[in-house]
């Protein structure tokens, strides 16, 4: 019997190793081909990081023949007032050191950079699991999602939100057992920068507030001085307080042009076109551009948009933040009461439940997510992969089946991705909410929660 389970294993991973060679070099290619195309939202960050790094401010930059190349964005030559630079200033600080280089050559470190965060997050996760299956499952994760839409679209846009799930990958690196000093200062740098970032990733750190007391009072200190000191800057430094204020314009004139509530127009110069820019061949990238489309499918998977859809009304966007912040004071607290005091529950758990709350607000959102915000479950699939346990298979393969239906695409199933995205959500909420709760009776509970 054992040989014969050994044998099966070891067919398995072959399998695996033969199906990773082929997915890996069709992805490689199939996304290098993607560059060559001009991932097009990538030049608004490098152009906005260009502008704060020389003092100015991007969110309602348009631009003009006078400033030259270091700032021309075709995609931003429209009739709006605000720009279409949307990430954070810190985002722009952390892209600066590289924003000189050429965009041809940033396209493709850009491209490489993605598949570093995806090998770094899949080792991690693969030396965190302890038995063959979790191991396999883990790869299998991975390279599946190398043919989703939303990779496929993320690296053909050259989009930034694959920096959202490494960002939790640190943090839990960080958190996953307790530390010293300098792991807690690094837990504080690196939660930081991921609410600069994205600033609703304050709520996925709310859940790791039930796991504060296993933690030293100064690893607690350490976590805290960084937060302090990113403050400190933001209020003490006059144009770091102008970049924010003006980030702060840029979110409210957005959701205006997001929402169709009349957004300010305005005359700004026509694009030129410019056929040769910074190793970028305009007519040649078109060409490949129009060569590759229809290669993937995107949705816009918002609530908003699916309510419009279904009843054919549009509510204020006022009405998807109260419900989102509902849902997650529901979901928190849910969880809180399943497993209070969390003298035994993993942190495992406590990630994933964490990383679904802040989806939730990510998918109520009133400004249109595209198919390339889908890349930020990578990081609590990763998580339930190595972690998971026999008793959950059948969590496991739905998860499989999410990730499936976002990868085959079924003309006659509408939406097909946003399905999988909220079928994927359900899944692992479930998977996390409910392993290891306690029971009503007073018997010890039937499963023991996950190992930390």
């Amino acid at each position: 019997m054992d040989r014969r389970v050994q044998r099966a294993a070891t067919g398995r991973w072959l399998l695996i190793a033969i199906a990773g060679l082929v997915i890996l070099a069709w992805s490689i290619t199939r996304d290098i081909g993607y560059t060559r195309a001009y991932p097009g939202d990538l030049r608004n960050r490098v152009v906005g990081a260009r502008l704060v790094k020389d003092g100015r401010l991007p969110y309602f930059y348009k631009w003009a023949p006078r400033d030259g190349l270091r700032y021309y964005d075709p995609e931003n030559c429209d009739s709006f007032r605000v720009s279409n630079i949307t990430s954070s200033p810190f985002f722009h600080h952390l892209l600066s050191p590289v924003a000189d280089l050429p965009e041809s050559t940033l396209n493709y470190g850009w491209l490489i950079s993605e598949y570093l965060i995806l090998s770094f997050m899949t080792v991690r996760c693969f030396f965190w699991a302890r038995t063959t299956e979790q191991k396999q499952t883990v790869l299998v994760i991975s390279l599946l999602f190398l043919l989703t839409n939303a990779w496929k679209a993320h690296t053909a846009l050259g989009q930034t939100y694959l920096w959202v799930p490494a960002f939790a990958m640190l943090f839990f690196v960080c958190v996953r057992k307790p530390g010293h000093f300098a792991r807690g200062f690094a837990a504080g740098a690196i939660a930081g920068s991921f609410i600069l970032v994205r600033i609703n990733a304050i709520f996925f750190f709310l859940p790791f507030l039930f796991l504060v007391s296993r933690y030293t009072r100064w690893w607690r200190i350490a976590f805290c001085l960084p937060l302090l000191l990113l403050a400190g800057w933001i209020l003490a430094d006059r144009h770091e307080r102008a970049l924010w204020q003006d980030y702060d314009a840029l979110l409210k004139e957005s959701l205006k042009v997001h929402q169709n509530l009349g957004p300010t127009i305005q005359h700004n110069p026509p694009d030129p076109p410019i056929a040769q820019w910074e190793g970028i061949d305009r007519p040649a990238a078109d060409k490949l551009s129009d060569a590759i489309q229809g290669s993937f499918h995107s949705e816009n998977g918002n609530v908003f948009v699916l309510v419009r859809l279904v009843f054919h009304r549009s509510l204020p966007p006022v009405v998807w933040q109260i419900v989102s912040v509902l849902l997650i004071i529901a979901f928190g607290g849910c969880f809180y009461f399943l497993h209070r005091p969390f003298a035994t529950v993993s942190v495992w758990q406590v990630a994933i439940v964490a990383f679904c709350l802040y989806m939730i607000s990510d998918l109520f959102s009133p400004y249109y997510r595209h198919q390339y915000y889908t890349v930020q479950w990578l990081f609590p699939l990763l998580l339930a992969a190595a972690c998971w346990e026999y008793r959950y298979r059948k969590a496991i393969r739905l998860l499989v089946a999410c990730l499936l239906l976002s990868i085959i695409h079924l003309p006659f199933l509408k939406m097909q991705n946003t399905i999988a995205e909220y079928a994927l959500m359900a899944t692992l909420l479930g998977f996390s909410l409910f392993t290891g709760a306690k029971k009503p009776s007073k018997t010890a509970p039937a499963s023991a929660p996950l190992s930390a």
